[in-house]
């Protein structure tokens, strides 16, 4: 006696768009605010005010961006190659000797710091340039980890909302 199956087609409830849509950008907040905190960490102590904008978007996959357009803060990012420093207006260019600097290679934070000591006054100086601060890579690799599980998370909860998984 031959077996008979009853196959039965299984049609899933449709994805609610504005559900994942929604869970995304309140995912993108969430980590852009705290993007954002770790980014003025890296300022806290200089005299500088450095602003930081970010855009969030859904284009191409979800992304928030957050950076400045702040000079002094891109050099220190990116570091300076070895250069010479002549004076503008004056004969000669006068600064203290001793220095410390507000921030390390790949540590978020500032600290304490700045010039102290003699003044020297001198015609040309052969400034040995110094490393990259590398906050952006840094900060970067501290959330990626963290908006890949946000995310995962953003869209499991969508999907709830649209009907679909474990409740």
């Amino acid at each position: 006696m031959a077996e008979v199956f009853l196959m039965k087609a299984i049609n899933p409830k449709k994805l609610k768009e504005d559900a994942f849509r929604l869970e995304f950008l309140t995912m993108m907040h969430e980590m852009e605010r705290g993007i954002k905190k770790d980014f003025q960490k890296t300022t806290k102590t200089w005299n500088t005010k450095v602003e930081f904008t970010s855009i969030i978007s859904l284009k191409g996959g979800p992304s928030v961006l957050v950076g400045t357009d702040n000079e002094i803060y891109n050099m220190v990012d990116k570091g300076t190659k070895a250069h010479v420093i002549a004076p503008k207006t004056k004969k000669y260019l006068a600064y203290q000797v001793q220095f410390v600097s507000k921030s390390l290679p790949g540590v978020i934070s500032s600290r304490p710091g700045g010039k102290s000591g003699k003044y020297t006054y001198r015609g040309v100086v052969n400034h040995p340039g110094f490393a990259a601060r590398d906050f952006e890579k840094t900060i970067t690799k501290m959330w990626k980890d963290k908006y890949k599980r946000r995310a995962e998370e953003a869209m499991r909860i969508a999907a709830q909302k649209s009907g679909h998984g474990v409740r």
